[in-house]
């Protein structure tokens, strides 16, 4: 994304963007006393406080993120880099989603630990990132082992007009989203207006009671990076045959960083079996496939590469309705982030106002505010 390019013809809200503090001490030392003590307690002190319990997926092989993104010093995210690599590049960009790096840390094994630490990383990226550009947004981060304290902390944050969704970045209960014991979170979020955003397997952890492959945990990084998408399509059946779009008319799902080719498949096979469904969930009222295109969109990065562009297009074609379920990402600064230019020339061009801005524009909440000169970091 460094290079110089030419205008870009499409305004862009780019619907996942990563930010991580470059310090752990800047979430740590707001947290209250007794959870910080016991972070910093915790074997190797300061330096892991923040990492999730011991559920990461262990083999990473690196970090994460394009090496030209990385600070100096390696530590963190840096705004200002990604307005010199990113913003300045594409003056049309007018609105960024940050979604933390993924946000997995309130994986904790102590439910109140989690608690603690959702709300100390929402205030950093308000007290942060959200300072530094009128045109940043942020996803929120809540407790869901504890439905209460999310309620408390989307009821909390949800007057702040950057917000824009409630991010899931871990399922605690190992159960599929449609879940009656996640209710009270999806209530929360529909009467605050914010979308649902799954990003890749809700919680790309390991070692807890929900898996990002189905049959057991992937034994290596292959594995685990293929199978990623396999809890989305848990958590969108689930999301149809518990009737949470019937009890939530008002509730819209993002679902980011799970590719799209599986989308027709999965559409077809649960209209196709809708018949059976209805016998034990006899609220699922109309087709699956209706709901999923009415209160469900996903991100464009990672586009499979197929061996000519041409087939993903003839695939979508065939399936139809595709351009009206795809909102942009570029996923900067990660390691497989997706250029503007290269997700233009992938699509067919009557698709992009509505994928580059205006399909997220109906899915997030994007409240006006005020102009702002930012200081960057």
């Amino acid at each position: 994304m460094g290079r110089v390019t030419p205008d870009f013809d499409y305004p862009i809200i780019d619907v996942d963007v990563h930010q991580r503090w470059r310090q752990s001490g800047e979430v740590l030392d707001t947290l209250p006393e007794k959870w910080r003590e016991y972070a910093e307690g915790r074997t190797g002190g300061r330096m892991t406080a923040l990492v999730p319990a011991g559920l990461s997926y262990p083999f990473h092989r690196g970090v994460n993120k394009r090496l030209e993104a990385l600070p100096e010093d390696g530590k963190g995210t840096s705004f200002a880099l990604m307005k010199s690599q990113y913003l300045d590049k594409y003056p049309s960009v007018e609105a960024v989603n940050l979604t933390f790096d993924i946000g997995q840390e309130i994986a904790q094994r102590n439910p109140e630990f989690s608690a603690a630490l959702a709300t100390a990383m929402n205030d950093w990226v308000v007290r942060t990132w959200l300072s530094y550009d009128a045109r940043m947004r942020t996803a929120i981060v809540v407790p869901p082992e504890l439905p209460d304290r999310a309620v408390r902390e989307i009821e909390r944050m949800a007057p702040n007009p950057k917000v824009t969704g409630v991010l899931i970045a871990w399922n605690p209960f190992g159960k599929p989203l449609g879940h009656p014991v996640y209710d009270p979170i999806w209530r929360a979020a529909e009467e605050a207006g914010l979308p649902i955003i799954i990003h890749g397997a809700a919680g790309e952890t390991e070692g807890g009671l929900a898996h990002t492959a189905a049959g057991g945990i992937p034994g290596s990084r292959l594995e685990w990076h293929t199978l990623l998408q396999q809890p989305t399509l848990a958590h969108l059946a689930s999301f149809v045959a518990h009737g949470t779009f019937e009890k939530f008319p008002r509730l819209n799902v993002l679902v980011v960083e799970t590719g799209l080719a599986w989308i027709p498949n999965f559409f077809w096979r649960l209209d196709a079996v809708r018949t059976e469904m209805r016998a034990e969930s006899d609220w699922v009222k109309r087709m699956p496939s209706e709901y999923l295109r009415e209160r469900v969109k996903f991100s464009t990065q990672p586009f499979e590469l197929t061996p000519r562009k041409e087939q993903l297009v003839e695939l979508f074609e065939a399936f139809g309705g595709m351009e009206d379920l795809l909102c942009f990402s570029s996923d900067y600064p990660h390691w497989d982030a997706d250029d503007p230019f290269y997700v233009a020339s992938r699509l067919p061009k009557a698709w992009l106002p509505k994928l580059f801005s205006e399909n997220a524009r109906a899915m997030l909440r994007l409240q006006p505010v005020p102009a702002e000169t930012g200081v960057g970091a």
